[in-house]
């Protein structure tokens, strides 16, 4: 899909140039990095005094981020083994006696995905 034509309005045709030094662009580029854009958008966010996303330093760790997309993965897994019993025991199999382990193992990966949630929201918070 073609994207829409923009107004003349909304086109950026302008351009401002200006010099830094070594050192400033190298701090420029550091902190465009730290929020997460390029630094043509960071230098127009900041001369145009529009938010800045928060500083990626002050964000989660992606340790805990990737522990939590593993506990995710765990949950799903668990959740597609209940879909398969539940349709084998809708045909009428007798899988009554799994119920009570994935239950178990369900109940555990939950609790691990609460305190690992916890963890994640607890540094945000600091």
């Amino acid at each position: 899909m073609v994207r829409p034509t923009k107004n003349a309005d909304e086109r950026r045709s302008e351009t401002a140039r200006f010099r830094l030094t070594l050192a400033e662009r190298e701090r420029l580029r550091s902190n465009a990095a730290n929020a997460g854009l390029d630094h043509t958008e960071f230098m127009r966010r900041r001369i145009l005094d529009e938010p800045l996303p928060p500083a990626l330093s002050s964000r989660t760790d992606p340790a805990l981020i990737a522990a939590l997309n593993n506990y995710a993965v765990s949950l799903s897994q668990i959740g597609n083994n209940v879909n398969q019993l539940t349709a084998a025991t809708h045909q009428g199999r007798d899988f009554a006696k799994y119920w009570r382990e994935i239950g178990g193992e369900l109940q555990a990966e939950l609790q691990a995905a609460r305190t690992a949630l916890h963890n994640v929201l607890k540094d945000v918070d600091e």
